[in-house]
């Protein structure tokens, strides 16, 4: 299946061919080669920036896009672009990407992620400009409302995650703020020189742009990826009449249904109340939300709306300077297949800063096509140099337009996070005034709504230079939704939905209560079985929303059965419905299930082994290396890179320790524990996650579980393989193929979908294999070499795996075919199989 051709002329000259259909794809194999290696070397290609810890897949890409360009020849084709329901294969966006617009000397310029690449991360002269990863609770990512200085230094998260040393202190990312259980940071500019070669007609203002993206695992907010610009003036010129704004190209449906993307439409709603779970009651929320569905549903397979939500901008409480309140100023719809003046895309600067500017909302697209948006909000009236701004948004999707909306309101919630007094000042952030203005000013309303809420007479405010004054600008809103009879609110008074109340002066956004952080785990494959390793970091780490060390228990998963649907990969993981539960424990306070799991593995009770498990155990002089990491880290706590013994690996290192931080009880200390599941076979596809959840306090005191950790939050695959024969007792009559003969029914059960990767999805495997390095050599009975392959046990113990293509790239046909292992430290071992095509 191809993709539409003619929209992506006007991209980077060494991608064309990689967008457009084989008419436009004139360059050999090797050009074509070159090209990718090029694009690797500037972009994330690798599918690590996928977001798959919840509902919704993203692929998030390192110059300010998501999407993954399904059915293009772009390398990321085959990853999700915007999945929903995760791993179902059906898609609901192609591309979207940042848009910011401005004037210099009254002519409109505009940087775009999508469709130009206009906005690139540095590539090879910057190594670390990638995509990271992080998540609430790792070390160096502490925020409010928790102390949130992580290198107790007097300044927080003034080091943000992206591989430089902000501070200068000589560490790398040790005070930033994670937040979500998947976080994705990347940074990019608009003026590499890059740029401006593949579109001549960009015209750079020097942005420099931060990018963090967001996911929780929860099933109230597994429906949508937030994300969070910072828009940086690097430049020495001011940038004026600015817009920022979000272009999106959504394509609704299955990917193996032909030109799916033909028959969608679109719409805007603005300003929506919507109903939120906060707890036991329903919270009244406004949305604004662009979306796109497919008309018809395609037979009940794509029956979601996917939208994009503003959630937050810069704001100026007398508009002044930007809008007074969060919102989409301009929502355009258009089709590629009509000239821009018909309702078609946007040909170049001055008409993107038309649509940016439009300040209306288009008619919704009802007939169906392929339609293209775009959201944006402004004006901002400058950005000065060395000055910042922000845009926050949310990808959103659901069942129907209801689902959406409700996705929608759970993205708002997450976003507007609480209110906390951190500047410990009781008399800001009182009785709704929530926001600061600084002077100088004069004659500024105090509370818009002192009459209606408290018969008060309107108060006016002034303010000399170097004052702040504290203003309700949100009180009509605030009023809106306590008079909102939409909502189950249960007994919520006003106080509940005002904003800087009880001297709660400043709101932490992006604050959700979730389940304990998942540990860090590692899975090693064995003949018939599997082991799982984990670490208690679920166990110290305390609630981002509550500070309470609540956690209960963990959960064993396994996923059989995965296939490998299209646009999934081993990254994304198996869907909802294939995770099984192998065990679940936890501690023994009177909470259910009241299974305890801290006891030595080798310890047997009540007809279940222990968990607990001392890494290491055959190192010589183990016990010497912990006292030694002890007394480093006594006298170095902050040191985040004490010195590794002669000998050691790192990996050894960083276990000792973890080992001994956990001895002295200091910050980073974990213990770990074991897990074995033998009820597995070789060569079958698995997936394993080890989740935590926690208990409601109740007057101190433990009462319930509570919240569950999801195991698409942290799964690892893996597949069980043969042991290797040692050399020494290599019997070579114990080397075979399974399955023997391979036929489409015996290799069913591991067959997977195929892809650029695993062009054939079958496989046949060669066992008990010589430990060691040894070479498989395939002939047919005519002693034609078909394919010769390599193999080292340290990697895949004593299984190999065939794809069932030769060394030509063609499938082989049915037939009867020898094998040959040959080491050097063992003899020559012969064999035969059939494969039935």
């Amino acid at each position: 299946m191809m993709r539409k051709g003619s929209l992506f002329l006007v991209m980077v000259p060494l991608a064309v061919s990689l967008f457009c259909p084989p008419a436009f794809a004139r360059e050999d194999i090797a050009e074509l080669s070159d090209k990718l290696k090029e694009m690797e070397r500037i972009w994330v290609l690798d599918g690590t920036g996928i977001h798959n810890v919840g509902n919704l897949h993203m692929h998030v890409c390192n110059w300010g896009c998501f999407g993954s360009y399904p059915a293009s020849r772009f390398p990321t084709a085959e990853f999700p672009s915007a999945q929903w329901p995760a791993n179902s294969s059906v898609e609901y966006l192609y591309i979207a990407g940042l848009w910011i617009g401005a004037k210099r000397g009254g002519i409109p310029i505009v940087s775009t992620a999508a469709y130009e690449i206009e906005f690139r991360p540095p590539g090879t002269e910057d190594p670390v400009a990638k995509i990271y990863r992080a998540f609430e609770g790792i070390q160096g990512g502490a925020r409010l409302p928790g102390p949130d200085d992580d290198d107790k230094d007097g300044v927080s998260d003034e080091d943000w995650l992206d591989g430089v040393d902000e501070d200068g202190d000589g560490q790398i990312d040790e005070d930033f703020g994670a937040i979500s259980k998947q976080m994705f940071t990347c940074w990019f500019t608009d003026d590499h020189p890059q740029s401006v070669i593949s579109n001549p007609e960009h015209t750079p203002m020097h942005l420099f742009v931060r990018q963090e993206s967001y996911q929780w695992e929860e099933e109230q907010f597994y429906d949508f990826v937030g994300v969070e610009y910072k828009v940086k003036n690097y430049g020495t010129d001011i940038i004026e009449d600015i817009y920022v704004g979000f272009f999106a190209d959504g394509d609704a449906g299955k990917r193996d249904r032909e030109q799916y993307w033909t028959d969608d439409c679109t719409g805007y709603i603005g300003d929506r109340v919507e109903c939120a779970m906060r707890g036991d009651n329903e919270v009244p929320v406004k949305v604004s939300v662009a979306y796109f569905f497919d008309k018809d549903g395609d037979d009940g397979e794509c029956t979601g709306y996917f939208g994009i939500v503003f959630l937050g901008h810069d704001t100026d409480p007398l508009g002044d300077t930007a809008p007074q309140k969060v919102g989409i100023t301009s929502y355009q719809n258009f089709s590629g297949d009509q000239p821009y003046e018909n309702g078609g895309d946007p040909g170049n600067d001055f008409q993107r800063y038309e649509l940016m500017s439009k300040g209306s909302q288009d008619k919704p697209g009802e007939v169906p096509r392929d339609y293209r948006m775009l959201m944006a909000t402004g004006p901002f009236l400058e950005l000065l140099p060395d000055s910042s701004m922000i845009l926050q948004v949310a990808f959103v999707c659901g069942e129907g337009l209801q689902g959406m909306l409700d996705a929608a309101a759970s993205a708002t919630l997450a976003y507007q996070g609480n209110w906390f007094n951190v500047d410990g000042n009781p008399q800001t952030g009182i009785e709704g005034r929530e926001t600061p203005v600084p002077g100088p000013v004069a004659s500024v309303v105090e509370d818009s709504c002192s009459v209606e809420r408290t018969g008060d007479p309107i108060k006016f405010l002034s303010a000399i230079r170097g004052q702040v004054i504290w203003i309700n600008l949100d009180c009509f809103e605030e009023l809106d939704l306590y008079n909102d009879t939409h909502c189950s609110k249960g007994d919520a008074e006003i106080t509940d939905f005002m904003t800087g109340v009880n001297g709660k002066e400043k709101q932490i956004n992006w604050l959700v209560g979730s389940a304990p952080p998942p540990p860090s785990m590692r899975v090693i494959p064995g003949d018939n079985n599997i082991v799982l390793l984990w670490d208690n970091f679920s166990e110290v780490t305390p609630d981002v929303s509550t500070l309470a060390l609540d956690f209960e228990g963990f959960r064993i998963w396994r996923a059989d059965g995965w296939g490998r649907p299209l646009g999934t990969s081993v990254l994304s993981g198996p869907s909802r419905d294939l995770w099984q539960l192998l065990e679940e424990r936890d501690v023994v306070n009177g909470v259910s299930p009241d299974i305890d799991f801290k006891y030595p593995i080798s310890e047997v009770r009540d007809d279940r082994r222990g968990w607990q498990y001392e890494p290491l155990a055959n190192l010589p002089n183990k016990d010497s290396f912990i006292q030694l990491f002890e007394e480093n880290v006594w006298y170095f706590p902050l040191d985040d890179t004490l010195p590794c013994p002669p000998g050691l690996t790192s990996l050894e290192c960083d276990t000792l320790e973890a080992l001994a931080r956990y001895n002295l009880g200091f910050e980073g200390g974990l213990q770990y524990y074991k897990f074995i599941d033998r009820s597995v076979h070789n060569g079958m596809h698995y997936f394993y996650s080890v989740t935590a959840f926690d208990h409601l306090i109740s007057g101190g005191v433990p009462v319930r579980p509570d919240k569950y950790g999801d195991p698409s939050s942290n799964f690892v695959y893996t597949r069980p393989v043969s042991d290797s024969q040692e050399a020494e007792n290599f019997d070579g009559d114990k080397v075979y193929v399974v399955p023997n003969p391979a036929t489409a029914e015996t290799m069913s059960p591991w067959q997977l979908e195929p892809n650029m990767d695993d062009p054939t999805g079958v496989k046949v495997e060669f066992r008990n294999l010589p430990e060691g390095e040894c070479t498989v050599r395939i002939f047919t009975l005519s002693g034609d070499l078909v394919e010769e392959l390599y193999h080292n046990s340290s990697a895949s113990g004593g299984t190999l795996i065939w794809d069932l293509v030769s060394r030509n790239g063609q499938d082989v046909t049915s037939g009867v075919y020898l094998f040959a292992v040959e080491s050097s430290r063992v003899d020559r071992t012969i064999g035969k199989f059939v494969i039935i095509r």
